[in-house]
């Protein structure tokens, strides 16, 4: 049997490709994540970093505030604190760190 042509095998494959993407196996584009959109939004768990001055650009200022489940919790827990130290929040006061077996696998915000 020949070999089939590159295009063809290409357009063979789409399917394949497309539900690999729908399933999550293909990971998250829009969070440039290895895992499913779904999981990193709403089931991953991470940990919360904080950053009173972040405009300072300290890392020793970088405080560990909790954990959360999902992204959207993540940036809740971030606002809380904030208000909790009289602190203004600002998108880049924070850091959702996913954990996989007790390791820092991405950093993402909401």
């Amino acid at each position: 049997m020949a070999a089939m042509p590159i295009k063809i095998r290409a357009i063979l494959s789409l399917p394949a490709i497309l539900a690999l993407g729908a399933c999550g196996i293909a990971g998250c584009e829009r969070y440039a994540s290895r895992y499913s959109c779904d999981y990193v939004e709403s089931r991953a768990e991470y940990e919360v970093w904080y950053w009173k001055n972040v405009a300072a650009d300290n890392e020793e200022d970088e405080q560990l505030i909790g954990r959360a489940t999902g992204l959207r919790m993540c940036r809740e827990n971030a606002i809380a604190h904030s208000q909790a130290i009289d602190d203004e929040f600002s998108d880049r006061s924070y850091i959702c760190a996913l954990m996989e077996n007790g390791k820092r696998m991405e950093k993402h915000r909401l």
